[in-house]
């Protein structure tokens, strides 16, 4: 799993993390400054690919303020470079974002992008040549403190989500309209330590998660089986070397393969 992150003075940093038991961790690696101190609130999945040219690019998209942008930095043979450009405006009452893009890779057939909302409202927007285009709403995940992604295939997306009183669910949503969640409980506690999850595909149709606990700056790394409600196999690898207090997290994945199937 490769795990970025931005830093509390806007850096972009990614640093891989491997599923040995117990688990083995690189140095981190410290990219440019992408942002004001304190000014990144949540950020999507970031997409790593080569250039023509030589070097490689990573592209994501981030709350910056009240804004939605999309960023690309450029790792090139003649210098590192950066920018940013508007995806929309009027952001400041979401605290977390989220792209499923099905398939993978630079032209994929469908983007749909998920926020929640400060007063517990999951909003859906879908992506096409001419913008965004809101695709529904559903109330009801105030509890909800951190989710991630662990499924995106042509008819369905899938979450895996911890609520502030400890619990785990996953939250299942048809790509049909209206917006129609499925919650299942995964476990029903010890989850609520941590502040941010990240997931990352593992096999065919299982999960590699970490979790991470910005309070004590540890991580910790877990093998999730096919989710199946409270059937999910659970497996715990131990606590990942190194310090983990940056506010936020999020994966950095190739743009090419294969998505996400943990559900």
């Amino acid at each position: 799993m490769d795990l970025g992150s931005i830093t509390a003075q806007g850096n972009y940093v990614d640093q891989v993390v491997s599923a040995a038991s117990p688990p083995v961790a690189s140095e981190r690696r410290v990219g440019p400054k992408i942002a004001d101190p304190g000014e990144t609130r949540a950020s999507a999945t970031w997409e790593f690919k080569p250039e023509p040219e030589g070097g490689s690019s990573d592209s994501g998209y981030a709350l910056y303020g009240d804004t939605l942008y999309s960023t690309v930095i450029n790792n090139v043979p003649d210098g590192p470079w950066w920018g940013r450009g508007v995806a929309m405006f009027d952001m400041n009452a979401y605290t977390s974002i989220a792209r499923a893009a099905y398939p993978k890779g630079a032209a994929p057939t469908r983007q749909y992008f998920y926020a929640m909302r400060n007063d517990g409202t999951l909003v859906r927007w879908k992506r096409d040549a001419k913008g965004f285009h809101p695709l529904g709403t559903f109330a009801g995940f105030s509890a909800v403190k951190t989710m991630t992604l662990i499924s995106t295939t042509s008819t369905y997306d899938t979450f895996l989500a911890t609520t502030k009183a400890g619990a785990l669910y996953t939250i299942h949503i048809p790509t049909t309209s209206p917006l129609s969640p499925v919650v299942k409980v995964v476990r029903s506690s010890t989850w609520q330590g941590f502040e941010a999850i990240v997931a990352e595909k593992c096999g065919t149709q299982s999960t590699l998660l970490a979790a991470i606990d910005t309070d004590t700056g540890s991580a910790y790394l877990y093998a999730v089986g096919h989710a199946n409600g409270t059937a999910t196999v659970i497996q715990s690898l131990g606590k990942v070397p190194g310090t983990f207090n940056d506010p936020i997290y999020f994966l950095r994945t190739s743009q090419a393969g294969t998505p996400l199937n943990g559900e």
